[in-house]
């Protein structure tokens, strides 16, 4: 309660008990190729919020990528996956995280 009052008295910063509520970061929307010959996927979305971080994990291997949404948000990632595999999709805005949705690899 000082440092509040000390703050106003100086009229430096403003002083409050509440912490306003955020809203969740939702995730964008994403679909994955099947496997390539070279066993790696593509990890194609849009609807995720411009400039903001993207990442793909696949959750089996223990393994992801990271990429920037562009100006239209969509982006394309590509990593390791095999069919039926579970891969993370979430993005990053400063540092607050999103919701993370979940893509599973199709069959070729």
């Amino acid at each position: 309660m000082l440092g509040c009052a000390l703050a106003a008295l100086t009229g430096l910063v403003g002083c409050s008990n509440s912490a306003s509520p955020t809203l969740p970061i939702p995730p964008p929307s994403a679909l994955s190729t099947p496997p390539d010959a070279d066993g790696f996927v593509t990890i194609q979305g849009s609807s995720g919020i411009e400039g903001a971080m993207v990442s793909a994990f696949n959750e089996r291997i223990g393994e992801g990528v990271i990429g920037e949404i562009d100006d239209l948000g969509e982006f394309t990632l590509r990593l390791p996956a095999q069919s039926g595999d579970p891969i993370a999709v979430w993005q990053t805005v400063g540092s607050q995280r999103g919701e993370i949705l979940t893509v599973l690899v199709p069959d070729p």
